[in-house]
């Protein structure tokens, strides 16, 4: 009778402390705690939670010594019950997945999985030890060495609590451990047991309150602690730690020992999944992110229901775990290899961790070496200029961005996975993986010099350009880079003679070639949110900055990066996209191209204009800290001057040091480079989504492009078909490049021989007709070419950091004034003809010539080009128009609908639509202090808030936003709508 009175008593306990742990987990129905009472309350019951728990574990196991059996057997259950509740977690907030996390679920002692699970584990380990040690000392000495180090605890720990986050708490726990282990050794006379419960009725309220009044107020102590740049713990008399609470908990236990003796170990074991599911950390995530939303408008009764509901989960996930597993006869053999004391056990257990490091010895190295190769693709982006910097980028990348090594790693290892299967070879595939981490990791490097910005996937195709770049990386580096590459495949070599590692394949052979190639693809949907890969991906802290490819470069390094950018969002989806909406706002821009059309008298298709994309022309005398002597002539004298008297200004570029093909993007459609939501390249990663994409050539009887140089870069062959160009002249093409000339020894075509084609291309048509034509005169290298240079000890300057800078500031500013003179020739040339020529100048570009950490401190300035709009003397006589309202600052994609209201041209509804973005906003570009959006720019060349919009400025900027979405990542609708864009 006593007996099934004292199992019912235990049962009834066991399931009071089940709820205790799952309820603590929800916070008694407050989720966000905020008076000081309430969060006082709840830190109690969950410190005496975890003190009974660990307590009662510590009275069942105080009867003998256990082996190391039965930490191996607690470790299981939890490790199941963690993969379980992990896999809900993940399912239900895929958004809050971490590669930390999931470490933890493997070895949550080592990690902050869970600090009374920890506890429990690591009490077990220890509790021989501490058996044996309470057998050698009567019941005094115990209770007295107990008591010692529970007050010693405690002083330690006054100025900072113990956090249960951590699982390194577990080991404190071992103290709570112990005196349970005594409790259920000895025995307490009616007297004293009398006289702990006394001491804790009157105790337990004392602590509570005076809890409440130490909270909200600053200790002496506190101040003190303070001023030492420490922490005071103003919940030291309720935390684990506290003396008073051990007391509490002991006194329990004395007072319920007769019941609580005796409970199996199979009962202790139902509260491991209770532990999980109340203690870990992400737990607590999902219960805050999830169970508070849910909860929040419904009654209590629906909260019970959960807690129950947990309590049932456990109870089966340890039916389960007992049933099922610990019955198996494969778990039995490893568990009984355990079977033997603590110490041997785990000698046992690390050899068996050994065993399994020594069999994949090879592979293991090989990863760590990746993780090194990784490394470098950090460093080679930085500016590491002493001892000190590359510590502390090292102590960044290993603490804050461990991840992104890993998950880089992973993908290298994949791809020497594949080699591997496929060449049986070790060496070989080993040096695959290494050849392209290093090759993008130095091609970052190089780049970042020359553009500020790292090498994108779309631009692995310039390679069969490779006699051009050549020269912008330079011959030394070369010869570098080709030394390194012979050193590697004689080593190779010399390994695969001497120490070759054959793969004899096998079908997990294949099964891993399999697993990699699906690794590889995985890219694809990095940036797709809330997909399984892109959670995934976030989990191992990769979050690129598509904005700003400098600063993500340098957080995920050369690999993570290049992968980001294989798909990258294009455009964020406006609000109430759909085809009805763009049908709507077609119509409302033909009713406005009427109402301008009334001015307008001019057909755009008779007039010939010229856009000219003028290769990194830029004002000499407007680098900041350069200084161009008046010594010399003003290397812009013409243009300088010409600019006085027609349209003209400052044109806002999203790119420094390159990005030419952007800038033509804008300037051809009229769309804007800020209102798309990553740091793209349209030419290969928009237009090639459509067989044809709109362009102000369309609106022409023939359209042509001419360019001095290769047709390759940004895939301008297939592009300008997609445009409808009539014709594309380039080096090589089967439209001859006439009046070739270089200037000096540069490299590159002059600009004269552009526009003695360009004239050649007016002149061959009689009626209207574009010209796209682009320049290559002051491309990038800045070498000694021209001779002779007066302006080589005429130009100086802070920016001007060495005599390398100095010559390279001074070729590009004699290039600037070769410019010049050959612009003075052309305008000369089409101001004889007797046809309306309009010209279209504009730089594209600063050139990366002087620090770019100067980019930080003047934005607009060295993104803001030069660029001017001239009709010839017969456009002016037939309508068009010397100059119009003069801005200071343009967007590129403004340039169609100020060609149209200086040739007084009539315009297409979409063109309606630019012509009032560019009357009726400030200038757009991309976002320069930030990641993300677009940047709006007044007159004043200052940053105008969105906020700060008129409603009509906001619907225009909305109905942009809209259109340029239809012709980016939508449907293009609007190719359907007649008369729209042509």
């Amino acid at each position: 009778m006593k007996s099934a009175l004292r199992k019912t008593i235990q049962w009834i306990l066991l399931l009071c402390l089940l709820l205790g742990i799952l309820i603590q987990a929800l916070g008694f129905w407050n989720y966000n705690p905020t008076s000081v009472s309430t969060k006082t309350r709840i830190g109690m019951v969950i410190s005496l939670i975890q003190l009974i728990v660990v307590v009662w574990y510590g009275m069942s196991y105080g009867s003998k010594e256990y082996s190391f059996k039965e930490v191996v057997k607690n470790w299981l259950e939890g490790v199941i019950t963690l993969i379980i509740f992990y896999l809900v977690f993940v399912i239900s907030l895929p958004q809050l997945f971490s590669a930390w996390n999931l470490w933890g679920v493997f070895f949550p002692v080592l990690t902050s999985t869970s600090a009374l699970f920890s506890g429990i584990i690591i009490s077990l380990f220890f509790q021989p030890f501490i058996f044996r040690l309470q057998e050698r000392l009567n019941t005094k000495q115990n209770v007295l060495l107990l008591t010692t180090i529970t007050l010693l605890i405690f002083t330690l720990s006054a100025g900072n609590s113990l956090l249960t986050s951590y699982s390194i708490f577990g080991l404190y726990l071992v103290l709570p451990f112990a005196w349970g282990m005594l409790i259920s050794k000895i025995k307490v006379s009616k007297k004293v047991l009398f006289g702990l419960v006394v001491a804790t009725i009157i105790l337990l309220p004392a602590v509570y309150y005076l809890t409440i009044k130490l909270m909200p107020i600053q200790t002496p102590q506190g101040f003190i602690f303070s001023q030492m740049n420490m922490s005071w713990n103003t919940s030291l008399l309720m935390a684990p730690s506290s003396p008073l609470m051990i007391l509490f908990v002991v006194t329990g236990a004395l007072l319920f020992r007769s019941s609580m003796l005796g409970a199996s170990h199979r009962v202790f074991s139902i509260l491991i999944p209770a532990i999980i599911f109340g203690t870990t950390s992400y737990g607590m995530s999902l219960w805050k992110e999830k169970l508070q939303l849910l909860l929040a408008p419904v009654s209590k009764k629906v909260t019970v229901l959960l807690i129950l509901s947990l309590l049932v989960a456990s109870f089966i996930i340890n039916f389960i775990f007992v049933k099922f597993i610990l019955s198996n006869k494969c778990v039995q053999r490893f568990l009984n290899k355990f079977d033997e004391n603590n110490l041997d056990g785990l000698v046992k257990l690390l050899e068996a961790g050994l065993g399994f490091l020594k069999k994949h010895s090879r592979s293991i190295i090989l990863f760590a070496f990746l993780i090194f190769l990784s490394i470098v693709g950090f460093y080679t982006v930085r500016d590491i200029q002493s001892a000190s910097d590359f510590w502390v980028a090292l102590v960044f990348i290993f603490t804050s961005k461990f991840g992104t090594l890993v998950l880089s790693s992973i993908f290298l290892f994949a791809i020497y996975e594949i080699f591997y299967v496929i060449t049986t070879r070790f060496w070989v595939s080993a040096s695959i993986p290494t050849v392209l981490a290093l090759g993008i990791a130095i091609a970052d490097g190089i780049k970042m010099d020359l553009r500020e910005e790292p090498v994108y996937p779309n631009e692995i195709s310039e390679i069969v350009n490779w006699k051009t770049l050549i020269p912008m990386i330079g011959v030394q580096t070369l010869i570098y880079i080709l030394v390194g590459i012979a050193l590697l495949v004689a080593v190779i070599v010399y390994l695969e003679l001497k120490h070759p590692y054959n793969l004899k394949r096998e079908k997990k052979s294949w099964v891993a070639l399999i697993g990699s190639l699906l690794i590889l693809i995985t890219p694809v949907w990095f940036n797709d949110e809330d997909s399984v890969i892109y959670y995934i991906s976030k989990g191992f802290d990769n979050n690129p900055d598509f904005r700003n490819p400098p600063d993500s470069t340098a957080n995920n390094g050369a690999v993570l990066t290049f992968l980001d950018f294989i798909k990258v969002p294009i455009m964020d989806k406006p609000a109430g996209y759909s085809e009805h909406a763009i049908k709507e706002i077609t119509k409302k821009y033909q009713k406005e191209a009427i109402a301008i059309n009334k001015t307008r008298k001019n057909k755009l298709s008779d007039q010939t204009i010229v856009f000219n994309l003028s290769e990194s022309f830029v004002d000499p005398k407007e680098f900041p800290g350069v200084k161009v002597s008046n010594n010399v002539r003003d290397p812009m004298e013409y243009i300088r001057s010409l600019m006085t008297q027609t349209t003209s200004g400052k044109m806002l570029s999203a790119g420094y040091g390159g990005g030419t093909g952007n800038m033509e993007y804008e300037s051809l459609t009229g769309f804007n480079m800020g209102n798309f939501s990553s740091a793209l390249t349209p030419y290969t990663q928009v237009t090639s989504h459509y067989e044809f994409y709109p362009t102000i050539g369309m609106n022409f009887p023939y359209s042509s492009a001419i360019h001095p140089f290769k047709g390759t870069y940004y895939g301008r062959i297939d592009n300008y078909r997609r445009f409808k160009f009539n014709k594309f002249a380039y080096l090589g093409s089967k439209y001859k490049i006439y009046d070739q000339k270089s200037l000096g020894t540069s490299p590159y075509l002059s600009d004269e021989t552009a526009y003695q084609n360009g004239l050649r291309q007016i002149k061959s048509r009689k009626g209207g007709q574009f010209i796209n034509l682009i320049s290559m005169q002051n491309h990038m290298p800045y070498g000694d070419y021209y001779s002779p240079n007066e302006y080589k000890d005429n130009v100086s300057g802070s920016s001007l950091a060495d005599d390398n800078v100095k010559t390279s500031f001074a070729a590009y500013t004699k290039g600037v004034e070769y410019t010049d003179k050959a612009v003075k020739e052309f305008i000369a040339q089409i101001d004889k003809l007797n046809k309306p020529v309009t010209l279209v100048f504009y730089g594209d570009h600063y050139p990366s010539i002087i620090d770019q950490s100067l980019l930080a401190k003047y934005p607009l300035k060295m993104h803001s080009t030069t660029y001017f709009i001239y009709s010839n003397k017969y456009a002016r006589e037939h309508g068009a128009k010397s100059k119009i309202v003069p801005d200071k600052y343009v967007a590129t994609s403004s340039f169609i609908p100020m060609a149209l209201e200086q040739t007084n041209a009539k315009v297409t509804a979409y063109q309606a639509l630019l012509t009032r973005i560019y009357k009726d906003l400030p200038a757009m570009t991309i976002n320069y202090s930030s990641s993300d959006g677009f940047e709006l720019v007044d007159q004043n060349g200052k940053k105008v808030s969105e906020k700060k919009l008129t409603k009509k400025q906001k619907e225009l900027l909305k109905d942009y936003k809209l259109i340029q979405y239809d012709m980016s990542a939508g449907k293009g609708y609007t190719l359907d709508v007649k008369g729209f864009y042509k």
